[in-house]
């Protein structure tokens, strides 16, 4: 996915992992759908200011289990169509 950010859901040493392009740091949780949920919502605040995201959500396989494209919502100030 080109000029977007890529958010990631894995298992890691005790938990769940949230990691995001872009120089974010890691989040951390203890439940798998915890963290799904966070990165999901994550996708949508970076949608909702512009940017296209993309969640991929791995299991403790770290096999792709889930994949969801949150593309940049329009900006309030663009002349309409």
């Amino acid at each position: 996915m080109s000029g977007g950010y890529r958010i990631t859901v894995a298992p890691v040493a005790g938990g769940w992992s949230v990691r995001c392009d872009g120089g974010l740091q890691p989040l951390h949780f203890l439940s798998g759908a915890r963290a799904e949920q966070q990165a999901r919502a994550l996708a949508e605040r970076l949608s909702l200011s512009g940017r296209d995201a993309q969640v991929l959500v791995h299991d403790r396989t770290l096999a792709l289990v889930g994949a969801a494209r949150y593309h940049a919502a329009a900006q309030r100030d663009a002349p309409p169509i």
